[in-house]
């Protein structure tokens, strides 16, 4: 039960900090590069993230579904060709 327990609190650890952050980050950059630069979405630094991810909830969701649509579609792309 303790095992579960950290087991489950250092999945939620990991997917809030490490992938949201890497899943935004990776999204804004594509966003950025795809619409030329008329999409901006603001980019952060690893300690201010959390934060400004609070802030504003809806505002993040569009990077970081293009996030991980990238790396989907990135995934999809090697499995491919191996």
């Amino acid at each position: 039960m303790l095992m579960g327990s950290i087991a489950e609190l250092f999945f939620w650890f990991f997917w809030d900090f490490l992938l949201s952050f890497v899943l935004y980050t990776t999204g804004a950059v594509v966003l950025r590069v795809v619409s030329f630069g008329r999409i901006q979405k603001p980019l952060f630094a690893p300690g201010v993230f959390s934060s400004e991810k609070r802030l504003a909830r809806n505002d993040f969701f569009s990077a970081y579904i293009s996030g991980f649509f990238f790396y989907l579609v990135l995934l999809a792309l090697v499995i491919w060709l191996k």
